[in-house]
Formats: structure tokens, sequence, C-alpha cells
């Protein structure tokens, strides 16, 4: 009997693994939209991708294979739902339709685009619950970015007592915004979207690494598989690398010139870790500051570079600089270093000294900071040639 059963085992589990990839299709029906391309960004966890899609006699028909849950932002390119603002746009999580895709699901699109996308998915309970928070987050989110872009344009026509009034405003909406989220993520731990907005808002400093710590008992087992899980409970156990506390080694596979790198080289040296990206402007504009600060110190300061990017733009970017540090790729899980470090901002830098401990965190970037850095090198190596303190003292 036992036999009996064991082989079923391995046969349900022979037919799981194959059915894992399956098709998942999305459907509209939204009025008045005309045909054109639409553009996506694709979650899988941490790793993002872009693809594009074509809307057919007015309505959306997309169709793709996945062996996993999908977090998907569909962008149209109807000129209403972008926030226009000098030669730019301001960018809003509501201009755009949210919606997540499973191996093997249907994803209806419902709704109309007014001056944002009011379009909300069903089709499975991860749509539902999703629709249940953006159908009331978005209409905020929308307010909040029309005052902004109010501001933008007519301050210099208003008085400073309107100009109050309108920031008073928008700071209550978004208020308000951040108690729908927070009442959402209590409510909804054990879900894609759950999981998924407890990484975003913390990356973007919306919410506290406290506030994630007491939602994850609460998430079901079936979760935590989820590279949505996993993503979220490295950010939260990367809280701890500030300053003073020992830094992890960070090695990878995923270097500019292909071979496998490690900090553990570095050890009794300082290595400063420089996070950045080739779409972040304050980042490119550090890498002189980076440069002059290594030559300052040639024999006792290296640099790390570690982007997070498309691994195309990455080397591009990488070239065109001509950074001659090692560079890292930022990667997934064990590789994921942006999440195990919980960083939230670019550029981000961590000094590490000696010993292999933080002495010093900054995010923004900017001339104070590299002075910071390099007051904490030579004080060390002052104290040090001195001969006052052994290195395990300092």
């Amino acid at each position: 009997m036992k036999k009996i059963l064991l082989t079923l085992l391995l046969a349900c589990l022979t037919y799981w693994s194959m059915a894992q990839t399956k098709q998942y299709t999305i459907i509209s029906a939204i009025p008045h939209v005309q045909d054109s391309t639409f553009n996506m960004t694709i979650w899988n966890g941490p790793q993002t991708r872009a693809a594009q899609g074509k809307i057919r006699n007015g309505q959306i028909y997309y169709q793709d294979t996945t062996s996993s849950a999908l977090v998907i932002r569909l962008t149209l390119p109807a000129k209403k739902l972008f926030k226009r603002s000098g030669g730019g746009y301001i960018p809003v999580k509501s201009q755009s339709i949210w919606l997540i895709a499973t191996p093997g699901s249907t994803i209806q699109l419902n709704g109309h685009l007014s001056d944002f996308a009011e379009v909300y998915p069903n089709g499975d309970r991860e749509n539902e619950v999703l629709a249940s928070l953006t159908k009331i987050y978005h209409p905020l989110l929308n307010a909040s970015a029309n005052i902004k872009l109010r501001l933008n344009q007519d301050s210099d026509k208003m008085d400073s007592l309107e100009i109050k009034k309108l920031q008073a405003e928008q700071e209550q909406i978004d208020a308000e915004a951040k108690q729908v989220m927070e009442a959402f993520l209590k409510k909804n731990p054990s879900s894609i979207a759950g999981l998924y907005y407890m990484n975003d808002m913390l990356l973007r400093n919306m919410i506290t690494v406290d506030f994630v710590r007491m939602l994850l008992p609460e998430v079901d087992k079936q979760y935590k598989d989820s590279p949505y899980y996993t993503t979220v409970v490295s950010r939260v156990d990367g809280n701890r690398y500030q300053a003073g506390h020992p830094m992890l080694i960070l090695a990878s596979p995923h270097t500019f010139d292909g071979v496998a790198f490690s900090t553990a080289q570095w050890a009794g040296k300082f290595y400063l870790v420089d996070f950045w990206g080739s779409w972040c402007s304050p980042c490119i504009a550090d890498f002189p500051a980076v440069r002059r600060l290594r030559d300052t110190y040639p024999d006792d300061l290296h640099v790390l570079g570690i982007a997070l990017d498309k691994e195309a733009a990455w080397r591009n970017a990488v070239e065109y600089h001509a950074l001659d540090f090692p560079q890292i790729l930022n990667g997934s899980a064990e590789l994921d270093f942006v999440a195990r470090l919980n960083v939230t901002g670019f550029p981000t830098k961590i000094l590490v000294d000696p010993n292999g401990k933080i002495v010093y965190r900054t995010s923004g970037g900017g001339e104070k900071e590299f002075a910071q850095m390099a007051a904490i090198i030579k004080k060390w190596k002052d104290t040090f040639q001195s001969g006052s303190k052994t290195k395990k003292d300092l």
C-alpha cells in the first residue's frame, strides 16, 4: 500500500512540475480605446522585464506563458493618463492598469479611462485582492498627483495662502493613502499583491521595517516559497546592516569581466560599496568623486560597484563611464544585494573598515558624504600609524 501511495505521490509531483509553465491571457472591456501598442513592466519577485502588446478592435488581447505569479503594470498610450509637467511627466501608479497573471489564468480588465486608468482586474482571488486595493488607493494617488501638477504649473500665479492650502490638502490625501495601504497589508499579507506592496513600500520608505516584520508571521505557508516573500524577508533582514554592524560577504559570478568576485579578498582593507544604476543621474554624477576618494587612498581603499539595471544598459554604462573598479550586476535570491542590504535609495554607499564592520552608510550622494568618508579613513590611518591602537581596537 505504501509503495502504491508513494508511486501516486511521485506521479502527482511529476505532473505538477510539468504543468508549472502554462499560458495566461489578458482581455479587456474598456470603452473608447484606440488601436495602438501598449507597454508592460512585468515583475517576477525582484526581477523585471519589459514587454509590449497590441490593442486590436479597441481592446486588449495578450497571451504569454509563465511558471509563477507575475505582477504586471500595463500602460496605455492615452495622453490624458500622463501628468505632463515641463519636458516630462509626474510618474504615478494610477496612470497604469495593474494585474496579476498566474499559470493558466485569464484576467479580465474592466473599467474606463478618465485622467487616470480606472480599470481593474478580475478572474481569480489574486486579482480580486489587488482590485480591492487599487479601486480605493489609485483615486487617492491621482488626486495627490493632480495637486502636485497644479503646483508645478501654476504656483507662480498663486499667493502663499493658496499654495499652503493645496499643500495641506495634498498632505491629507497622502496620509489617507498611507492608511489605505497599511490597512490593505494588514488584511492581505497572504497574497501576491500584499507581498509585492510590502516590498515596494519598503523600497520607497513609505512603511517601516517593524510594520512589515509584524506582518510576516501572518503569511500562509503556500506563499513562503514565492520570490515576493523571500525578497521581503531579505529586505527586513537587511535593515540590520547599518553603521556599527558587521558587513556580509558580497560574492557573485555576475561581474562585468565574467570572473567570480568576493569581498573576502579585501579583508584588512577599507572598501566602499557603491549601489548605482545607469538610469540614476545622481549615481552617475558621483563617479568622479568615487574615483578621487579611491585614488586618495590607493593602498587602503577598494571600491565595488553594484548596479540595479538591465544587463545591456549596465554594460554600456560601465564602458561609457570607464569604471575601472569591480562591477557586479544585482541578481536574485542570495545575489539580490539590493534587498539583502535593504537599499531603498540610489545612490547608496556603504563604507566597510578593515575589520569588516560598516562604518558609514548614506543614500543620495554629494560631496559632503565623500568628505565624511575621507575623514573616517584618514582618522583610521593616523590612529593606526601612530601605533596607539591595533586594527581590531578600531
